[in-house]
């Protein structure tokens, strides 16, 4: 589980744990964060381990996996939820470095991390992997945001190529598109222009973190064995 410390990534490990899986959680910076998490959801039959590694770096992911696997011996399910944008400048003033960093956060360390578990997964007999996309994509996204959103249509891309070839393996890869969540995500804009965002929701409300958690757990379990290579919006009808 990527970027499991805060906001929709902290709803998907507490529903992980819930249903009474083991779940790695993954952070960069928000250590205080995920300590925080781990307490607030460990139990007496609930294991629950951290790890930090910036993604963006290719010795830290590989990193990453060699540790996850060193202590859970294998892998059901990986969520690529870490994203987000690098830079909120006017697509005018974007700088180069900062296109390549959300591409790198978004596209390539999710493409790399289901390289790493996909000959696992195969092996084992099958497994899930879930991308967390935007419902930015459908639009182009912002003057702010069109890089994210660009980085976001070809996770998807890599979601439909990694399910056709994971098929056959019974490695079950599909994405979600969450639509306007009340998060932490959604600093960069005025209340106001979220409110004004919001208005063009047709439920007329933004989704809460947990509806995307349900989703996720959705497709992970059982109720999701014949999903694969979809891309499903839990927008609220954005």
């Amino acid at each position: 589980m990527t970027g499991g410390a805060t906001g929709i990534g902290a709803e998907i490990v507490k529903s992980f744990v819930d249903y009474g899986a083991q779940v790695g959680v993954h952070y960069r910076k928000s250590e205080a964060e995920a300590k925080a998490l781990k307490k607030e959801v460990c139990g007496e039959n609930t294991e629950v381990t951290l790890f930090q590694a910036d993604l963006s770096e290719s010795i830290e992911r590989e990193q990453l996996i060699e540790e996850f696997l060193k202590e859970f011996r294998g892998i059901d399910v990986l969520v690529n939820n870490a994203g987000g944008p690098v830079g909120t400048d006017h697509f005018l003033e974007l700088d180069h470095a900062s296109w390549e960093k959300t591409f790198s956060i978004n596209v390539t360390a999710p493409f790399f991390l289901a390289q790493s578990v996909f000959p696992l997964m195969s092996k084992a007999g099958g497994g899930r992997i879930i991308n967390i996309s935007s419902i930015g994509v459908k639009y182009g996204g912002s003057e702010k945001t069109l890089h994210y959103n660009a980085a976001k249509a070809s996770l998807e891309a890599v979601t439909r190529g990694l399910a056709k070839l994971g098929a056959e393996h019974n490695i079950l890869v599909n994405a979600i598109r969450p639509g306007v969540v009340d998060t932490a995500a959604y600093q960069f804009v005025s209340r106001e222009e979220f409110r004004r965002r919001v208005e063009l929701i047709p439920m007329k409300r933004p989704g809460k973190p947990q509806e995307i958690a349900e989703m996720v757990r959705f497709l992970a379990s059982d109720a999701g064995s014949y999903i694969t290579g979809q891309i499903i919006a839990v927008s609220g009808g954005d």
